[in-house]
């Protein structure tokens, strides 16, 4: 997985700067697909949805999501990771997330069974500060990978 951009340039970041950042990863290392895209793309009453439980401090910006239903989706902010699987909405801090990170098995199942290979990979798992393991469902393809960045460089901020 490429991680770059600086964790400490990232971490003295604008709340609009931390957006651009991250999307810029997000497009470079995988882009939009049917279900993920920057927040702002979606129609309102998705945005709604993700906002209602999403977005903690007035400072803070959405900047990513894949939404497959009002009942599974994941949303990235620019201080919060917020993950709903089933009626359970849960919010993680960027300081609380120390990686990302994909279930060997997960990977074995996907490279020997499906011909699309690593792009079938759907499940991503947040490692919590403490130990905790957060399992994510994403939308598979480009857009899995693009997210599993965007994740990945937010683990390395809080890991600095």
């Amino acid at each position: 997985m490429q991680t770059d951009e600086g964790s400490d340039a990232m971490k003295s970041l604008s709340a609009n700067g931390k957006v651009q950042r991250l999307m810029r990863i997000f497009q470079r290392t995988g882009g939009e697909g049917r279900w993920t895209h920057p927040v702002g793309s979606f129609p309102e009453a998705v945005r709604s949805v993700l906002l209602d439980h999403g977005k903690a401090m007035p400072t803070e910006l959405p900047v990513l999501a894949c939404f497959e239903s009002e009942d599974r989706w994941t949303l990235v902010t620019t201080e919060h990771v917020v993950v709903k699987n089933g009626p359970d909405v849960r919010s993680f801090r960027w300081g609380d997330i120390v990686d990302a990170t994909v279930d060997s098995g997960h990977v074995s199942t996907s490279l020997s069974s499906d011909p699309r290979g690593k792009l079938a990979l759907s499940r991503l798992v947040l490692v919590c500060r403490g130990g905790e393991h957060v399992e994510l469902l994403l939308e598979p393809g480009p857009s899995f990978m693009g997210f599993w960045n965007v994740l990945k460089t937010i683990g390395n901020i809080a890991k600095d």
